[in-house]
């Protein structure tokens, strides 16, 4: 078998790829505040309309605004600094609704006229949460949030001796207990739809799979290797990027099935499958063309650099054990190495790369040949 370090190191990640990652990072912290930070807007928006009416204080407006500031601020560091890591919900759904309620309840609770505006606002900020908390979390933040109100409504209405103004409280909490029920049911639904969509997308993706896979190595198949080479062909006449073809084949495999059988036969197609696998680059595709021939497409290599690889791949093959289902122990490549020209046909590489491997033959086998590009 194979020594471990026999294999081609892989490539380590590019600046590109790097700069990307960040910037991807800081794109994404955008959407884990979106909750606080959309509710609190147009919450604070609200209660500047309360103020223009006359029905909201400058003091309560100034203080109910700048803890909205705070708590935007607050959430944003959380996520630059990566606080939001130690959480078992990373996005911090929930204390982000927490914050938002418990601000527009005091706000409620000092300023009555501005409670118009609470139903509303806290089904948005539920409206959130139900994408991204369980049905069990949402009863917990509905619970605490009907009880907190509740309590304020209480409170307030002893106070003012349960006069027409706490009938109106409970009327407007009887609202928000029946809303919020219906907002949780309303997340579950989604919840689910969102499960069966996620094992729908897995399945295709699994299908999918399978479909461009050959079923006996598990390698590409041929129509999906065509397919890629295709798609090298494009990249290559775009951006003057060279890569190569090898054709390689398992020799006298025939023989070999005859002697030994059709399951023999089988072990070695999987085997060196397995091994050709390891040895190439994430960048490079390996795909089963047909019977014991293969399709070996390397990216961004020229000629000299293919015909190296297929020679190592070629060695790696030859110290491969087959005792136990071969008469012969060992089994050997050969391997035809073509480089693309720019602007022609794939049909033609695949010809050139063909005509390789009969060179590679006929000079008696377990080689490596191939044509100047």
């Amino acid at each position: 078998m194979l020594l471990d370090n026999a294999r081609e190191p892989l490539r380590s990640t590019s600046r590109p790829e790097a700069l990307n990652r960040r910037r991807h990072a800081k794109l994404s912290r955008a959407p884990q505040i979106a909750p606080v930070s959309v509710v609190l807007s147009l919450y604070s928006l609200s209660l500047f309309i309360f103020h223009q009416l006359g029905y909201l204080a400058t003091t309560t407006l100034a203080a109910a605004c700048g803890t909205a500031i705070f708590l935007v601020a607050g959430f944003y560091a959380a996520f630059r600094l990566t606080l939001h890591t130690r959480f078992t919900d990373p996005t911090m759904t929930s204390p982000q609704i927490i914050a938002v309620v418990l601000l527009m309840l005091v706000v409620a609770y000092l300023e009555r006229a501005t409670q118009p505006a609470l139903v509303p606002f806290i089904l948005i900020a539920f409206s959130f949460g139900m994408f991204r908390q369980s049905t069990r979390m949402l009863i917990l933040h509905a619970a605490g949030c009907l009880l907190c109100y509740l309590g304020i409504i209480l409170v307030r209405g002893q106070k003012e001796q349960y006069g027409a103004a706490f009938e109106a409280d409970l009327l407007q909490w009887f609202v928000l207990s029946l809303s919020l029920p219906g907002m949780i049911l309303l997340g579950k639904q989604v919840q689910n739809l969102r499960q069966l969509l996620s094992a729908t997308r897995y399945q295709l993706e699994h299908y999918e799979e399978k479909s461009v896979r050959d079923d006996l190595t598990g390698l590409y198949n041929r129509r999906h290797i065509k397919s890629e080479l295709e798609q090298a062909r494009l990249q290559a006449n775009a951006e003057n990027v060279p890569f190569c073809l090898c054709v390689i084949d398992i020799d006298r495999f025939k023989e070999i099935n005859d002697n030994n059988g059709h399951l023999a036969g089988d072990t070695i197609l999987k085997e060196f499958s397995k091994v050709a696998s390891n040895s190439i680059r994430d960048s490079d595709m390996l795909g089963r063309y047909g019977g014991d021939e293969f399709l070996l497409l390397l990216k961004n290599t020229d000629l000299k650099g293919a015909v190296m690889h297929a020679e190592r791949l070629r060695v790696y093959a030859h110290f491969l054990d087959f005792q136990k289902v071969l008469t012969q122990k060992h089994i050997s490549l050969s391997i035809g190495v073509a480089q693309y020209r720019p602007g022609e046909k794939i049909e033609d590489l695949m010809s050139r790369a063909d005509s390789a491997l009969y060179q590679a033959k006929q000079l008696g086998r377990n080689r490596v040949e191939w044509l100047e590009s």
